[in-house]
């Protein structure tokens, strides 16, 4: 009788070892927009007058705004009092192409 050789004992199958959880750095918190900026009324016309037909005119901050706006209202307060020279109206003029406003 032939001898045969004793089965070769097989490893039980091995399952890949896990890998440890990677640490994951915590997602940047969502920057939050920007504040609004609360304008005037009379700005956000400005501005919606600017965006319709202030092409290649400069745009005004708030600040300018209202201090051209200002300086307007006194003028044309003069006007109305007919205490206007010419200087005074071509800075009406110049006031109104700026402030976007050809009323």
């Amino acid at each position: 009788m032939v001898k045969s050789k004793p089965a070769a004992k097989k490893s039980p199958a091995r399952t890949p070892a896990r890998k440890p959880p990677v640490a994951r750095k915590p997602a940047p918190a969502k920057k939050s927009a920007p504040p609004k900026e609360k304008f005037t009324d009379e700005y956000r016309d400005y501005l919606e007058r600017y965006h319709l037909t202030g092409e290649g005119r400069p745009r005004l901050t708030p600040g300018e705004f209202e201090r051209l706006d200002e300086e307007m209202l006194e003028l044309l307060e003069r006007q109305a009092e007919g205490r206007l020279d010419d200087e005074q109206l071509i800075r009406i003029q110049e006031l109104e192409y700026l402030l976007l406003d050809d009323e």
